[in-house]
């Protein structure tokens, strides 16, 4: 599978989680800390799929052949055989073009905003990625009284100080990114309406008396004419929302001291969900071609001694289990394997390299070199792991009746 597309998967595991994570919270959060704290709880999201771009846990494993492209060369076919699979092609090909498309529509929507915009039937709203701007309606001045206008024009410069609109601008470019999961279309329609929800609390903050007006406003404008898929647009999309907002609007401020944790609590989820994000990435192996390892490679007995001393026969006998062979077998049967040993001596993985030319017999081999036991390599003193060690097996079996 290629880079690209690995990543693209990694960061939207991340996104889902840390997304479900706030669809459940934030209506506690909510509750027990305002608004505020319930839009900065989004940023777990951007948090966690940052830290699925950073350097990944390493384990360093020695071989002791030649490398072809930092794999070992008994290795580099199998990714040799990945890397030409079509499977990768054709799922970026569906990927882009459902990013294409969802990116098409949502541009053709902005536009349909922006007309309107021009012919003065849309607004209150904010419009613009580098430059922000307002635009009302043309019946503004005659709709609203100057009151009405003072409070919405205050809502809007909030969002404008608050760089809102770059934040949805953002949030359209990971649901055309992420278009096949439906928990970033739903988290980015939640994100919005916790968005308005801590802008109302700031105008209120900043204009304690005015609460009823306040409420009484947004009930004049909670019908939209168009989507706004980039921008901050003043009416509600529907009723909840609206209902949301204004039950909001009517509760008692939240105190310094508990706004003084609820920031503690959203910094301290956020770092966990870049932590565990960043954890959660499989662990990547470094292949490092050596010199200076010696690799004695003794096979133990079943006591944990080396079998050195031994002749070959009893060498194989003593280390490995019998591979038990099938009934329709005799004869004499050689198989090569390749291992990877731990610093403990035990077998990581291993691979068959030489076929004997009967699965059984092949099967039956690699599950014996499963649970065998070597002494480990070691370079300075020190045990390490080793990689893609040969080890090949002569197994003579007699016939056996049915």
């Amino acid at each position: 599978m290629s880079g690209l597309l690995t990543t693209l998967i990694e960061l939207n595991v991340a996104a889902a989680a840390a997304i479900l994570f706030v669809l459940l919270a934030r209506a506690h959060v909510t509750r027990a800390f305002g608004p505020h704290a319930a839009y900065a709880l989004w940023s777990m999201v951007p948090v966690a799929m940052l830290a699925t771009l950073l350097p990944e846990r390493t384990t360093e494993t020695l071989v002791t052949e030649f490398l072809i492209g930092g794999l070992p060369a008994s290795l580099a076919h199998m990714q040799a055989d990945a890397a030409a699979s079509w499977q990768p092609v054709a799922i970026s090909a569906a990927w882009l073009a459902g990013a294409v498309a969802l990116a098409l529509l949502l541009i053709r929507r902005q536009r349909a905003f922006l007309r309107d915009a021009d012919l003065g039937l849309a607004g209150p709203a904010i419009v613009g990625f580098r430059h922000p701007r307002i635009v009302t309606p043309d019946d503004f001045v005659g709709r609203f009284s100057h009151d009405e206008r003072k409070l919405i024009l205050t809502h809007e410069q909030v969002h404008i100080d608050r760089a809102d609109a770059r934040i949805n601008a953002v949030v359209a470019l990971l649901r055309c990114l992420f278009w096949f999961n439906p928990l970033v279309h739903v988290g980015a329609n939640a994100m919005c309406i916790d968005q308005e929800m801590s802008c109302d609390a700031e105008v209120i903050a900043r204009r304690p008396r005015v609460r009823r007006q306040y409420a009484e406003t947004l009930l004049k404008t909670h019908l939209a004419t168009r989507q706004l898929p980039v921008g901050c647009y003043w009416p509600a999309e529907s009723q909840h929302p609206l209902t949301q907002r204004i039950s909001e609007i009517a509760r008692a401020p939240i105190s310094r001291r508990r706004s003084v944790a609820a920031a503690a609590i959203v910094m301290t989820l956020t770092t966990v969900a870049g932590v565990a994000a960043w954890a959660a990435q499989p662990e990547r192996t470094i292949f490092r071609e050596t010199a200076d390892v010696l690799v004695p490679f003794e096979p133990l007995d079943r006591n944990g001694r080396s079998t050195a001393s031994h002749s070959r026969p009893q060498l194989i006998a003593a280390a490995f289990k019998a591979p038990a062979v099938p009934l329709h077998w005799s004869g004499d049967a050689q198989v090569t394997a390749g291992l990877c040993v731990s610093a403990t001596g035990r077998v990581e993985s291993i691979a068959l390299t030489i076929s004997s030319g009967d699965a059984d017999i092949d099967a039956a081999t690699l599950r014996s070199l499963e649970s065998a036991r070597f002494t480990p390599a070691s370079r300075g003193g020190e045990a390490i792991s080793v990689c893609n060690q040969q080890v090949t097996l002569h197994i003579t079996e007699p016939a056996t009746p049915p």
